[in-house]
């Protein structure tokens, strides 16, 4: 695959992830976090919370480094073992999203669940693309 090519589509997953870590904030307000959490103990809310902003941290990190370093990303045993633990771990997301998600909740919301679905199987062959070039 073409090294430009391969750069543009590292820059799409980054902007791919930015919408991402919108997404988690609006998830947060829509599935109104807090008040579903209002009930349990305080230290499993503190831990939720630190889960998830750590999650959105580490999405815009690698946003950012696929927006401003795609061609790091391509150059080396450790850019292609970088990018294959990525391309897994959004293939992951997949999985977990068709096996573990209420499938109630999934066919009423088809229209997102298709969509992030579509997000991360992108995401997913965008990385192991950059691996196998």
């Amino acid at each position: 695959m073409n090294q430009e090519i391969m750069e543009w589509g590292l820059r799409v997953a980054g902007l791919m992830m930015v919408g991402l870590v919108v997404a988690n904030f609006v998830a947060a307000r829509r599935w109104r976090y807090a008040e579903n959490l209002a009930g349990t103990m305080t230290i499993v809310r503190q831990i939720f919370f630190v889960h998830c902003a750590y999650i959105v941290v580490i999405i815009a990190a690698l946003a950012g480094l696929c927006l401003l370093w795609p061609q790091g990303l391509m150059e080396g045993a450790f850019a292609r073992g970088f990018c294959g633990f990525w391309g897994l771990f959004w293939a992951s997301r997949v999985v977990v999203q068709l096996c573990y998600y209420d499938p109630v909740l999934r066919r009423r919301e088809r229209f997102w669940d298709l969509f992030f679905l579509a997000v991360f199987a992108a995401l997913s062959v965008l990385f192991l693309l950059a691996v196998v070039r």
